[in-house]
């Protein structure tokens, strides 16, 4: 199949493939089936990768979500648009074993084929009849000497003209007219064709047609003047009775014209499902907000570079230290074994020191190689981000390596996953990028691997989350605390797993979207009364069996990993909500199981 099913991360986007990056991201794009639209697929995302082009759909993105692998693809075709047609990408894909390309057979068509939502009819794949001829209608055209009508010569084309084309002169006073002048003419006649061939139309329709010399009517061909309402030659540029200006009432005209807004595209839909077809004519995105021409040179590259194809390569082979010999995973075996033969075994500090030469001179020979032309480069990219992080985790040693933010932040892109910068993005970049930077803070903190909301017990606050994704982004595309803001703000609207909760005093705080108030108190009182079975460190003066024993903002803090500010806000939130009391002291403030509203089962005999 054409079309494939595809999966999404918890961040609602392409799940990528090993080996496999973002090149470009757009969003209003709609698919097509060769010249029909699918209904379910025409609001969505279109994600480019060096391996596959994929369509994300905004309101069921789990459900109508497709991707096209770039090896499926034979070329790609280019549709500017015009008018009110999008400008579309075309996917043809590669012909079938049998030598004969996939496509649909046409009497699969017209069965699937559905009248448009704006009320255009269904569209028939039957002969339709030859349509009439057009009605003679001579070109005319104004002289601008003598203002004499003059007829066009029935051999002038408008297309074909040129300075070197022969022009009849005037009838009335002999001048030979600008060549402008008589292509407009001429235009404006097969215009005037063209309407009155659509008044025929109607007229076999049974549509009415106003009358020539009605009231409101205009003839076509005709401008009417906006001071005395006389019918003008379109061709003039002022009222030929009054002399005012007709070029502002036909600006006037064009303005109404270009703000009429249509709904959906006109063209024809088809009802079945491009997943459960095997043979698919061509695929379209169209691009509703702009970003095509950038997807298309992308597309072209990615086509070019073929990276799908090092998925399955084998390992590069790596010259020896010490020799110019190569060794790749394909080696022999026997000399393999011959090899460690003839190397002396070297043990203790000989042997480390040994062992770091032969690395050193390795790293040389890699960077070496790599650095030879540009196509060695990216062949050993992956080794030389190996390399280079390597590097810095070395550099590193001794200043703050052992903390938690230092180990966060060498991960770098591993850590994001698919970031999207700027220059991945088309037309209306300041939107689309706080939703894809959005989603890429979904993904970075639902991340199992890193486990960034675990570390901090579910919660964190916004502004440490800030500085530790761009710790984590490596010093490259650095986010802004405004548009951080934006980003966070806007997960409840995407639907995302995580969501940003704000406090009574302000605090601003990101938690996943399971967790809530209520599961917050439960948690609280269950600690609270573990800490009737367990003993308090130093010696209190009540039976702590019975009553238990305060907790303070720290202590909640070290129990659940959060931090001493969100741990105090937890705590006053269950204090308001009834599950929880203060006691102000000389040792601090602390706080109880609130026993004032409910005396917990068992509680009334003891001693007050």
């Amino acid at each position: 199949m054409f079309l494939h099913q595809l999966d999404l991360t918890t961040a609602l986007r392409p799940s990528l493939l090993p080996e496999e990056t973002a090149l470009f991201v757009q969003d209003a794009v709609g698919l097509y089936e060769g010249k029909y639209k699918i209904p379910q697929y025409q609001n969505g995302q279109a994600y480019l990768t060096s391996h596959r082009a994929c369509y994300v759909d905004h309101n069921e993105p789990r459900k109508h979500s497709v991707a096209i692998n770039l090896k499926d693809v034979d070329r790609p075709d280019f549709y500017a648009g015009f008018l009110k047609s999008s400008p579309k990408i075309t996917l043809f894909p590669k012909p079938s074993k049998g030598g004969q390309a996939i496509h649909a057979p046409a009497a699969q068509r017209p069965s699937s084929i559905s009248p448009a939502t704006n009320g255009s009819p269904s569209r028939s794949l039957e002969p339709s009849p030859a349509p009439a001829p057009p009605p003679p209608s001579n070109a005319t055209w104004v002289c601008p000497i003598c203002s004499f009508s003059n007829p066009v010569p029935s051999n002038f084309d408008p297309a074909t003209a040129n300075a070197r084309t022969p022009l009849a002169p005037c009838l009335a006073c002999g001048i030979k007219p600008p060549l402008l002048h008589v292509v407009k003419a001429a235009l404006a006649a097969i215009t005037n064709r063209q309407t009155q061939q659509s008044i025929l139309e109607e007229n076999k329709l049974g549509t009415a047609v106003p009358v020539a010399g009605a009231p409101g009517s205009v003839e076509p061909g005709t401008v009417s003047c906006p001071r005395c309402t006389f019918s003008n030659h379109s061709s003039l540029p002022n009222c030929e009775v009054c002399g005012a200006s007709l070029t502002s009432a036909v600006d006037k005209r064009l303005e109404a014209a270009r703000s009429l807004a249509r709904a959906e595209s006109p063209g024809p839909s088809t009802n079945s499902n491009p997943l459960q077809e095997e043979t698919i004519e061509s695929i379209k995105f169209s691009f509703r907000g702009g970003g095509e021409k950038i997807f298309y040179e992308r597309l072209k590259n990615a086509l070019v570079q073929r990276k799908w194809l090092l998925q399955s390569a084998p390992p590069i082979p790596k010259p020896r230290p010490s020799s110019g010999a190569f060794d790749d995973a394909y080696s022999p075996g026997n000399n393999q074994g011959s090899n460690d033969s003839d190397r002396t075994k070297v043990v203790g500090i000989a042997g480390l020191e040994r062992r770091g030469l032969e690395q050193r001179l390795n790293n040389q020979a890699v960077i070496a190689n790599a650095f030879e032309d540009l196509d060695a480069l990216m062949t050993s990219a992956k080794e030389i981000c190996a390399l280079a992080e390597q590097f810095a985790s070395q550099a590193n040693i001794g200043a703050n390596g052992n903390s938690e933010a230092s180990a966060l932040a060498s991960q770098s892109a591993s850590a994001l996953g698919l970031v999207t910068t700027k220059d991945m993005l088309g037309s209306g970049s300041e939107n689309l990028y706080i939703s894809e930077l959005s989603r890429n803070l979904a993904e970075w903190l639902t991340d199992d691997t890193n486990g960034i909301l675990r570390k901090e017990g579910g919660i964190a606050t916004l502004v440490d989350l800030w500085a530790m994704f761009n710790r984590a982004r490596g010093g490259v595309e650095l986010v802004s605390p405004s548009e951080f803001e934006k980003a966070a703000s806007m997960w409840d609207k995407l639907k995302l797993p995580v969501r940003l909760r704000q406090f009574k005093s302000g605090l601003l705080v990101v938690q996943g979207r399971d967790r809530t108030d209520e599961k917050t108190i439960a948690s609280l009182l269950t600690w609270l009364r573990e800490l009737h079975r367990e003993p308090p460190v130093a010696e209190v003066a009540w039976d702590w069996r019975a009553y238990g024993r305060g907790i303070t903002a720290q202590e909640t803090a070290e129990k659940f990993g959060w931090s001493v500010g969100v741990a105090t806000e937890e705590l006053e939130m269950a204090e308001e909500s009834g599950a929880l009391c203060r006691e102000q002291g000389l040792d601090g403030l602390r706080f109880w199981e609130n026993w004032l509203i409910k005396m917990p089962e068992g509680s009334q005999n003891l001693p007050i």
